[in-house]
C-alpha cells in the first residue's frame, strides 16, 4: 500500500510517503523550492516522496488532503449571517489573492476540489490509479500527533488558527481510532488571537506568533494590562473558550487582526516589529499568559474526561514551546507527544496516517522515534558543493567531533550538516549551527553577524538527555525541542547564551540512539568544557528556509560570520584559513 499525503492552499506545503504501513520520507515544499513559508501545491515535495520511494506517481494507491472543503462551505451561510455587518468587507477581500495578507482558506475550496486533475496534469502521460481523499483538518493534525507513538490510547489536543471552522480539537486515541470529545469552532481562535496580537506588535503574518513567545519573556508577568486582557476571555464547562470578538478583527479582515475598540483599550498597533515601550511589551507578555491560561484549562479538561496517561499535541500553537514546558510541569500525563511538525506542514503526514489506519484500518508499525525524514546525501554531493565555492577542507573518518569540540570551547560557531534533514520547523542536529552556551556574547554574535535577526530572539539548548536536570528545572525527554525549562540557580551566569531574559531556555535532548554524530559531539564538548550542553539553532540566514543541499549549507556557510562547517565527515574552513585544519 502506497498512500502520498499533503497540504496547500495556506502556507507550510508539504509533502508525505506512506509504504506498508510506515512513513518513509516527509518533507516541505519551502526547503526545496526555497520560498519560506511557502503554500501552493508542493510539486518538487511530491516528486522527492516518490523518487526516496523508488516509485512512479502510477503506483500510488491513495493521495490524501488535509482539508475537507464541504465543511467550510455548510458553514458560511452561517457565518455571513452572524456577521452580517462585516460581508461587504469579506467580499472585497476574497478578490485579494495575495499570500502576504490573504490566508482565508475560502478562496480556495473550489481549487481544492481539482486537485485530482491538477496532479494529473503535474504528471502527464502516467495512468494512475490512485483514489483521491479529502480529509477533515484537525483530524489530520491529531492522527499526526497519536498514530507515530507506540501508545495504544492516548489522549489528544489539537489547537491552530483554523480548519475548515475548528479552531481545536479534544478527543482520545484508542487503537487505530480517534474519537472526538469536543471542539472550539470559529471565530474563537487562540491561534487568530496570538497571530493578531503579534501584527498589533509589528510582526509580519505566519512569523509572528513565533517571535511574539520570544518578545513576551521582555514583558512583566501579572500586570493590569495582563488582567484586563483576561477580561474579554470566557472558559466553558465542556474545556473549551469564548472571548469578546468587539476587540478583533480577523474574523472579516486580512488586513488587521485587532479592532478600533482593541486599540483605543491596549494602544496604537506598531508598523514594525521594534521599538517596544514598556507597555507593549507587556502586552506581548499578557498574549503569552493567556495562551498559557486558556490551554493548561484544556488539558486539564481533557485529563479530567479521559483519564489517560499519554496526551499527544498537534496544530500550529502547539509550537509553543514555554506552554508545552508548563504542561509538562503539571505532571497530568506520564507521556506527551508533540508533533515536531505541528503545524499545518504535519498535516500532510497525518491526513496519510488517518486514511491508513482510522478508515483502513491497517496495522500501526511506524512510531516516530526521529524527525529526520527528510532528504540526504552523499559524499559526491559535498565535495561538488565544496570546490564550487572553492573552500579548504579535510575529510576525515574519526576526529571531526573532537576537532569541533575544541573550537567550540574556543568560542568559534560552527555549521553542522549531518544525515537527512529534520521534518517540522526546528533545527534538530542535522541542519543546525552550533555554538558554545559558555560564551558571554554569544548570542548577540549569532543574532547579529551569523543569523542577521533580531536581537530579542533567544537561543536554544541541545543536551544530553540523561544530564537534562542537571541543568534545568525539568528533565522530561524533549526531543523536538518543543519544551520550554528554566536553568536551574546554580547555573545562571555560567550558561549566558542559552538564558533567556527570564531565566528560561528552549530545550533539545539527545538519547543514545536518534542523533549518533550530535550525541558524538555533545560528549567531545563534555570531555572539553566539562558542560553537556551547546547552543543549537537552524542553519539558515534571515528570512532563507533552513538549508537543504551541500549547496545551500555552503553557500550559507560562505556568507555568514561562522567560523567552521562540519559536514558529513567534511571539515570546512573560511578561504585562507586551511592551515587550521591541520591535523585533522
Amino acid at each position: 500500500m502506497k498512500i502520498l499525503g499533503f497540504n496547500c492552499y495556506g502556507h507550510d506545503s508539504a509533502a508525505s510517503l506512506i509504504i506498508d504501513n510506515k512513513v518513509v520520507f516527509a518533507v516541505e515544499e519551502e526547503r526545496l523550492n526555497r520560498k519560506k513559508h511557502y503554500g501552493g501545491v508542493p510539486v518538487e515535495s511530491i516528486k522527492a516522496c516518490l523518487k526516496y520511494g523508488g516509485i512512479k506517481f502510477s503506483d500510488l494507491d491513495h493521495i490524501t488532503f488535509f482539508w475537507k472543503p464541504s465543511i467550510s462551505y455548510s458553514k458560511v451561510p452561517v457565518y455571513l449571517l452572524k456577521f452580517w455587518d462585516k460581508v461587504p468587507t469579506l467580499m472585497r477581500e476574497q478578490k485579494d489573492f495575495s499570500v502576504e495578507e490573504n490566508l482565508g482558506m475560502l478562496n480556495y475550496l473550489g481549487q481544492m476540489r481539482k486537485l485530482p486533475k491538477t496532479l494529473k496534469e503535474i504528471f502527464p502521460g502516467e495512468k494512475a490509479k490512485f483514489k483521491f481523499h479529502l480529509l477533515e483538518h484537525h483530524m489530520c493534525h491529531a492522527a499526526s500527533a497519536y498514530y507515530p507513538t507506540p501508545y495504544d490510547e492516548a489522549a489528544i489536543f489539537t489547537i491552530d488558527g483554523a480548519g475548515e471552522w475548528t479552531t481545536s480539537l479534544q478527543a482520545y486515541g484508542r487503537g487505530n481510532k480517534i474519537h472526538k470529545i469536543s471542539s472550539v469552532d470559529t471565530p474563537y481562535s487562540l491561534g487568530a488571537f496570538y497571530q493578531a496580537v503579534s501584527r498589533h506588535l509589528g510582526f509580519k503574518l505566519i512569523e509572528g506568533p513565533g517571535k511574539l513567545m520570544g518578545l513576551a519573556s521582555y514583558g512583566r508577568r501579572d500586570t493590569k494590562t495582563y488582567h484586563e486582557m483576561k477580561k474579554l476571555f470566557q472558559f466553558t464547562d465542556t474545556g473549551g473558550f469564548k472571548f469578546d470578538m468587539d476587540f478583533f478583527s480577523y474574523h472579516y479582515t486580512r488586513k488587521s487582526g485587532v479592532s478600533k475598540r482593541f486599540t483605543d483599550e491596549f494602544g496604537p498597533s506598531k508598523t514594525e516589529g521594534k521599538n517596544w515601550t514598556d507597555h507593549e511589551l507587556e502586552i506581548a507578555s499578557a498574549a503569552q499568559q493567556i495562551v498559557e491560561d486558556v490551554i493548561l484549562h484544556m488539558v486539564r479538561h481533557l485529563k479530567k474526561i479521559t483519564r489517560m496517561d499519554n496526551l499527544c499535541i498537534a496544530g500550529g500553537v502547539g509550537l509553543n514551546s514555554v506552554t508545552n514546558g508548563l504542561i509538562a510541569k503539571e505532571n497530568l500525563f506520564k507521556n506527551i507527544f508533540v508533533q515536531p511538525a505541528a503545524g499545518d506542514s504535519g498535516t500532510a503526514m497525518g491526513s496519510a496516517l488517518l486514511y491508513n489506519h482510522h478508515y483502513l484500518d491497517q496495522k500501526r508499525e511506524f512510531v516516530m522515534e526521529t524527525a529526520f525524514l527528510g532528504p540526504g546525501f552523499e559524499d559526491d554531493a559535498y565535495e561538488a558543493a565544496l570546490k564550487k565555492y572553492d573552500l579548504p577542507y579535510v575529510k576525515t573518518q574519526k576526529n571531526y567531533a573532537t576537532f569541533a569540540a575544541k573550537k567550540l570551547n574556543e568560542g568559534k560557531i560552527l555549521g553542522w550538516f549531518q544525515g537527512k534533514m529534520e521534518f517540522g520547523p526546528r533545527a534538530l542536529g542535522n541542519r543546525s549551527i552550533i555554538g558554545s552556551p559558555l560564551v558571554q556574547d554569544m548570542k548577540e554574535v549569532l543574532n547579529a553577524r551569523v543569523k542577521f535577526r533580531e536581537g530579542f530572539r533567544p537561543f536554544a539548548a541541545i543536551v544530553l538527555e540523561e544530564e537534562c536536570g542537571k541543568y534545568f528545572d525539568c528533565d522530561f525527554p524533549n526531543p523536538y525541542m518543543l519544551f520550554v525549562y528554566n536553568v536551574l540557580p546554580e547555573y545562571l551566569g555560567k550558561l549566558p547564551a542559552i538564558t533567556h531574559v527570564d531565566k528560561s531556555v528552549r530545550i533539545q535532548t539527545v538519547n543514545k540512539t536518534e542523533n549518533p554524530q550530535m550525541r558524538e559531539l555533545l560528549e567531545a564538548f563534555k570531555k572539553e568544557s566539562g558542560y553537556s550542553v551547546l547552543v543549537n539553532t537552524s542553519f539558515n540566514i534571515r528570512g532563507e528556509p533552513i538549508v537543504c543541499t551541500p549547496e545551500e549549507a555552503v553557500d550559507s556557510f560562505s556568507r555568514a560570520d561562522m567560523d567552521y562547517l562540519v559536514m558529513g565527515n567534511y571539515v570546512v574552513a573560511k578561504k585562507g584559513d586551511a592551515g587550521s585544519l591541520a591535523g585533522l
